[in-house]
């Protein structure tokens, strides 16, 4: 007989892999739609609209953050969340929907008077809206996430990024104002809230009845998403008003772009891993090799997106946004790599989730708070935007750095040596993908015009991806195809599909 065990990993292995398919699907699409909206406002407002909204965005982000009970994540953790479980989770989310919706209010007059613009009385109080809508969703929709059914989960946020392109492009044409971006966000929430019903029934019950079990967990969670949200964003209520709102607008527009494109490969993964990992934490060893597995190859995607997306930021960005767009060049060129980069620890936080270890995660985040802070201060007050670009760079590459890899070692074990030599083959790809690319752009010379920049992005982005894909190939091979890394799951990937051509031909045969 098998062993039951391996059997059972196997099957969470199957469940893994075919609901990280479906988030890859859907956040492909949603980056997309993302983008899209990015690109069609950018030809329709100005820098000035971006940097307004973004001035009420990060106020709600913080504001979210110091809040965030992370309840989604207790349920998951709890594995067989109960009736009082979910009716909790509803009414602590809905209580503090309707604080927030409040406090976003009022803290839009603040604003004004600290900005010295009464147009952030009203981004303010539209975006609301947003906590307030998403604070009723239904909460059966996290048994999706604890089954790894990400199919719907999937579906859903499509189906918000689809809303909030339709209605902020439609409100742009019509008013051409700010109010685009304000009008797509709240789409999104009113589309997610009607999905989460639709797909989740569920007849609100207002209960406190689990209230320790549930802030038992994410109290830690709380605390960190505070620190790290705060210490992520403080720098945009101080470029805002230090840059002036049209360049801190442009570097917002960058700034996300930038988040985008990277984080595209690592979000929707995350949340797979979560319930995927707390399903091993019985067995370190297991735990230890899985988060190997896909540290390899999360890296072996986001690195080349986050370093090609700087190295064709110039083409890419007066292709998609037009020549007036030059800051957010110099902002991907900082950020982008960095992120990309930093795609080595994406699986981090997923680890610290499953095992529990929620209060490491809130002292990393204060470790770093206190890091980041005084060097951007200075950083954007001696150096401007490229001070606060390099200050981004030195905190989200060295310090965040050295706090993951000692996270990561006091919960598996594994030594800096061993997190770093399973990417070894992503690190010479990509210095290989450098090259040539930077090669192309000297032979293309300086950007002026939209033909050029379209020839040069396919042409650089065509080199990179081949060189990058065929040089990883070839140090695989050569390095005895090993099981840890994306390409023995591509192989596998590959073989099934071919497998199911052959059993089709022989059907018709």
């Amino acid at each position: 007989m098998g062993d039951p065990l391996e059997a059972k990993s196997g099957t969470v292995g199957k469940k893994t892999v075919k609901a990280s398919i479906w988030l890859l699907t859907g956040v492909f699409y949603s980056r997309l739609a993302n983008l899209a909206m990015i690109i069609i406002l950018a030809r329709i407002l100005v820098p000035a609209d971006f940097g307004l909204v973004a001035l009420g965005t990060t106020l709600l982000t913080i504001l979210l953050a110091v809040t965030d009970l992370s309840l989604a994540n207790a349920l998951i953790h709890h594995k067989e969340p109960t009736k009082a479980d979910f009716d909790t989770a509803f009414t602590l989310s809905g209580i503090r929907g309707a604080i927030l919706a409040l406090i976003m209010i009022v803290s839009g007059f603040v604003m004004a008077d600290i900005y010295q613009d009464p147009r952030l009385i009203g981004v303010c109080a539209g975006l609301s809206t947003r906590p307030l809508l998403n604070g009723l969703r239904s909460p059966n929709f996290v048994r999706y996430a604890i089954d790894l059914d990400f199919k719907t989960i999937s579906i859903s946020e499509a189906l918000e990024y689809t809303a909030q392109l339709i209605v902020s492009v439609a409100v742009a044409f019509v008013t051409q104002s700010y109010w685009a971006i304000v009008a797509g966000a709240v789409a999104a929430s009113v589309s997610g809230i009607i999905t989460s019903y639709y797909y989740s029934p569920y007849r609100p019950g207002f209960s406190v009845a689990s209230w320790r079990k549930i802030i038992g967990f994410s109290i830690w969670l709380t605390f960190n998403q505070f620190v790290s949200i705060v210490g992520n964003r403080f720098d945009n209520f101080i470029a805002g008003g230090v840059l002036g709102v049209a360049t801190f607008g442009a570097y917002s527009v960058g700034n996300n772009i930038s988040q985008m494109i990277t984080q595209s490969a690592t979000q929707p993964l995350e949340r797979v891993l979560f319930p995927s990992f707390a399903k091993m934490t019985g067995d370190k060893r297991r735990l230890a090799e899985a988060y190997q597995k896909s540290q390899a190859s999360l890296f072996a995607i986001g690195m080349p997106l986050g370093v090609g997306l700087a190295l064709v930021a110039d083409p890419f960005v007066y292709l998609m946004l037009g020549p007036n767009w030059t800051v957010a060049v110099e902002v991907i060129r900082f950020i982008a790599p960095v992120l990309g980069i930093q795609i080595v620890f994406g699986p981090a936080n997923a680890l610290a989730y499953a095992v529990g270890a929620t209060r490491q995660l809130f002292n990393r985040g204060m470790v770093l708070l206190l890091l980041r802070v005084p060097i951007v201060i200075l950083g954007l007050y001696f150096y401007g935007l490229t001070g606060l670009l390099v200050a981004r760079t030195i905190s989200g590459g060295i310090f965040l750095s050295m706090a993951n890899f000692y996270l990561i070692r006091s919960l598996t074990g594994l030594s800096t040596w061993q997190q770093l030599t399973v990417t070894w083959r992503s690190w010479l790809s990509g210095a290989a993908m450098v090259g040539i690319v930077l090669a192309a752009d000297s032979f293309m010379g300086p950007i002026k015009s939209t033909m050029q920049a379209s020839i040069a992005l396919v042409v650089m982005c065509l080199l990179g991806a081949i060189v990058y894909c065929a040089v990883h190939a070839v140090l695989w091979i050569l390095g005895g195809k090993s099981s840890i890394g994306i390409e023995s799951e591509v192989v596998k990937i590959l073989k099934r599909m071919l497998h199911v051509v052959q059993n089709r031909r022989g059907k018709f045969a």
